[in-house]
């Protein structure tokens, strides 16, 4: 683990035994990150965490830990979803990679705040836009008037409907109040936001630390099939 990155600086009481419960499974290294962002990396048995030079953040750190962490107890959220999402063409379509990312990302989230909380880590360190209100005045209305257009469903504005409806359900930060936004979303296309609704639902009673079923893969599978319903009878452009 020998780099510029001194990691030592990135560990404290708090996140030490999660660093040594990672540790233990997988080779991990740290490299330099120049767009001034933490991440992380998975391949295989290897874990590359990027760290800004001269930034050594536990609180911002620890986030991506806890992504590695997800990795360690082999809950392979994203992976999976893209292999059950993308067996339809149209599905495929639909949830194209930034999308798939976005999702999984926010559900990774969801699982990951309660334990960033209760090691003491700062609610408000957990995102670096975390104080951002995570839609722009005007932009569900974009929505709602591109999404049909005579008998065809625009992907683009689908794409937009389901990464905000994510966006709005997994945001850590609880002085923002959605409601009204997530009204919208439902009047849009009620048969959609109850599908998404009971999907979050889902992953907001998992546990991935408790997972010797893969219980995730039945929740991505469950999802596939309320969608295809949805589907069936219309064209998407």
């Amino acid at each position: 683990m020998d780099s510029i990155i001194d990691h030592n600086r990135l560990i404290d009481h708090r996140n030490e035994d999660i660093f040594k419960k990672v540790q233990s499974k997988f080779e991990l290294s740290f490299e330099p990150s120049y767009n001034g962002e933490h991440s992380v990396y998975t391949i295989g048995n290897s874990i590359t965490f990027y760290i800004p030079i001269g930034v050594y953040s536990a609180d911002m750190f620890t986030h991506e830990l806890l992504h590695a962490y997800i990795d360690y107890h082999e809950a392979y959220i994203g992976g999976n979803f893209k292999n059950t999402m993308w067996q339809s063409n149209i599905l495929k379509q639909l949830f194209d990679l930034p999308l798939a990312e976005h999702i999984t990302n926010s559900i990774a989230h969801t699982l990951m705040l309660p334990l960033y909380l209760e090691m003491g880590f700062d609610r408000s360190m957990f995102l670096l836009d975390y104080h951002e209100f995570k839609t722009e005045h005007g932009f569900l209305s974009q929505i709602a008037r591109y999404y049909k257009q005579g008998a065809l469903y625009n992907l683009s504005a689908i794409r937009n409907f389901i990464g905000k409806c994510f966006a709005f359900k997994c945001d850590p930060n609880s002085t923002f109040n959605y409601n009204n936004e997530l009204q919208q979303l439902r009047k849009i296309d009620s048969q959609l936001y109850q599908i998404l609704e009971n999907y979050f639902l889902r992953w907001a009673r998992y546990d991935f630390t408790a997972d010797p079923i893969s219980e995730y893969r039945e929740i991505n599978a469950d999802f596939y099939a309320a969608l295809k319903p949805w589907m069936n009878g219309k064209r998407f452009g």
